[in-house]
């Protein structure tokens, strides 16, 4: 028997167990079925290998994506649970200003506008900017440097009637 012929075995004996499993964890069927399908992935790329894949084994890799998931959903519960005490009742003249900024920010060249929102949105450390853009620490400091500089030059010279705000 081939490896695809193992597999496909592997599949089509396994596939409903292993979705009633996750699903019975995570309560929904498609997040059940989502994990199976990364489990025989996994499952593939191992057995492609040319190493051995069991049911146990198997089992224990979906034990371990339901465990990666649990984590995940209980970050995102924390992370909305924190952003909803400070956004419960929206301010605004907040969201004005915060609209008037990002047009602004719209109306900078590409690699201004680049290291702003991945400094000041993504909240990336000069170190990370030059990671991603294939430049120095120093070079993305100077870069955001010369950004802020051009925004505060738009933030001085417009008025508030040429600030676009309907621009999100």
């Amino acid at each position: 028997m081939t490896v695809a012929e193992e597999f496909r075995a592997l599949f089509s004996e396994n596939w409903s167990l292993v979705v009633a499993v996750a699903e019975q964890r995570l309560g929904s069927r498609a997040d059940g079925e989502e994990i199976a399908a990364a489990a025989f992935r996994i499952a593939w790329e191992r057995r492609s290998k040319g190493e051995e894949v069991t049911m146990p084994w198997l089992y224990g890799v979906v034990r371990n994506l339901v465990g990666a998931e649990y984590r995940r959903r209980k970050r995102q519960h924390e992370l909305t649970a924190r952003a909803g005490d400070h956004l419960e009742q929206p301010d605004p003249e907040t969201e004005d200003a915060a609209r008037d900024v990002r047009a602004l920010v719209a109306r900078l060249p590409a690699q201004h506008r680049e290291v702003l929102r991945m400094a000041y949105w993504e909240d990336l450390s000069a170190q990370e900017i030059g990671e991603v853009l294939g430049l120095s620490p120093a070079t993305v400091r100077v870069r955001l440097y010369r950004a802020r500089r051009a925004l505060k030059s738009l933030l001085e010279n417009v008025t508030t009637e040429e600030v676009p705000t309907n621009v999100r």
